[in-house]
């Protein structure tokens, strides 16, 4: 009886060091990726995928010795992220819409010239500028941080991922409404996530979310 009460507590304390580990790992992550000097996008592409994708891949494989699916890079129920995955566009599109229409939301999201008058540069932008970087925030955000903790807390790491986003923005002084979609979709993609533990169908998502919404400012410009 005493050897499975003293078992059971080193269990545990593996566990909590597990997480106390973790939690380092992400804020080293967060860190690096905030400090690392970039001059032009490019670079700030390279740093975000060194820190929020390359250091997480090499802690999980090396360092917890777990499976890259872990990290949600995995087709999973197909039909459930395809309901979630349509619901959510759903909800993020009702949401742009009543930013839009009922806030100060369209004078105060800025889209390039470039990226207005040609659509060629529109598409260049929204199929490699728009995709990578959705692709870094699903795969920071919600595979490694939530996916991770929702083993621990269950559904809060929803909350959990979205707090820890808001409060870089605000360190970063990032643009309230410049980071609103992202902001919303953070949620929802968060829930898409939780409900498949696949971040393939949440970044399709956000990535059509983001596409239509530029559309959609771009085609009331005009």
């Amino acid at each position: 009886m005493q050897h499975k009460k003293n078992k059971n507590i080193k269990q545990l304390l593996i566990k909590k060091r597990e997480i106390l580990i973790t939690s380092v790992i992400i804020f080293l992550c967060l860190l690096l990726a905030f400090l690392f000097p970039s001059k032009n996008i490019a670079q700030t592409i390279t740093s975000a995928i060194l820190f929020l994708i390359v250091v997480p891949i090499l802690y999980y494989k090396l360092i917890l010795h777990k499976k890259l699916s872990s990290l949600g890079l995995k087709m999973s129920d197909k039909k459930k992220g395809l309901f979630w995955g349509i619901l959510m566009l759903i909800v993020n599109l009702i949401v742009f819409f009543l930013l839009f229409t009922f806030t100060s939301f369209k004078e105060n999201y800025l889209l390039s010239p470039y990226i207005i008058n040609s659509f060629w540069i529109f598409l260049i932008y929204e199929l490699i500028l728009v995709n990578a970087f959705i692709f870094i925030q699903e795969f920071f955000w919600r595979g490694f941080i939530l996916l991770y903790f929702s083993k621990k807390i269950g559904y809060l790491a929803i909350f959990l991922q979205f707090i820890i986003y808001v409060l870089i923005l605000i360190l970063g002084k990032s643009s309230f409404w410049q980071s609103t979609p992202m902001l919303v979709i953070s949620l929802t993609s968060g829930i898409i996530v939780y409900k498949n533990k696949s971040i393939l169908y949440s970044w399709i998502t956000a990535v059509f979310s983001i596409l239509i919404l530029d559309s959609f400012i771009i085609y009331h410009l005009k």
